[in-house]
């Protein structure tokens, strides 16, 4: 007697539990979840953003995978400035990944731009009506070739530098510019708009927006 009670007791658990797993089944095999939902909207609107989950997408062309950065012409009269937009052009794509920094020889694709505008603006003057505050920014035009079908795939004027980039002016105790600390503050500003429309280019590239 005992153990018919227990084998009831047991078949029933066991009858409990495949009702519970027919109910769990019935669940997954019906309407879809609030976390699937979720995630199936989460791509919807990231393939609708031109993002992809993985390799190049906006306007990278089916089979690239290498491009080249040739130094930007400086059209402007601040020097260094070319050298500074392409090296922070080259570090966005070195550090995104997606399409691997080579030569033009060996390039599927070539990226070519011009710094078309270099400008400062007062942002802020001391009570004596000194400026205490420069913003930087700058403006490019650029391109960017299928190197396989010498097919220009997209081109762009007037590409600016969309945060604010500033510097400070330092005066010394007699009233006088600080040269030296002014300067070390421009530059750092410049690097920043650099990174800024480097930035730009990269979303361009390889987002489409």
């Amino acid at each position: 007697m005992r153990n018919e009670g227990r084998r009831e007791r047991d078949e029933g658990r066991g009858a409990k539990y495949e009702n519970a797993s027919i109910f769990i089944a019935r669940k997954a095999s019906g309407r879809p979840s609030s976390l699937v939902m979720v995630l199936l909207a989460l791509s919807i609107l990231l393939t609708s953003c031109g993002y992809r989950l993985g390799g190049a997408g906006g306007l990278v062309p089916e089979g690239a995978r290498s491009i080249s950065v040739p130094v930007f012409i400086n059209g402007t009269h601040e020097p260094y400035v070319d050298t500074e937009v392409t090296k922070a052009v080259v570090n966005e794509f070195l550090a995104d990944g997606r399409l691997q920094i080579v030569s033009l020889e060996s390039a599927d694709l070539v990226l070519r731009g011009k710094i078309t505008k270099y400008e400062v603006t007062p942002l802020s003057y001391t009570v004596n009506s000194y400026v205490q505050q420069y913003k930087a920014g700058l403006t490019v035009d650029v391109s960017l070739e299928d190197l396989r079908s010498k097919k220009v795939l997209w081109q762009e004027k007037g590409i600016q530098s969309v945060f604010i980039s500033d510097y400070p002016v330092t005066y010394d105790s007699s009233g006088r510019t600080d040269i030296r600390l002014t300067k070390i503050a421009k530059e750092a500003a410049i690097r920043k708009a650099s990174q800024d429309v480097a930035l730009t280019l990269r979303s361009r590239v390889l987002e489409g927006f």
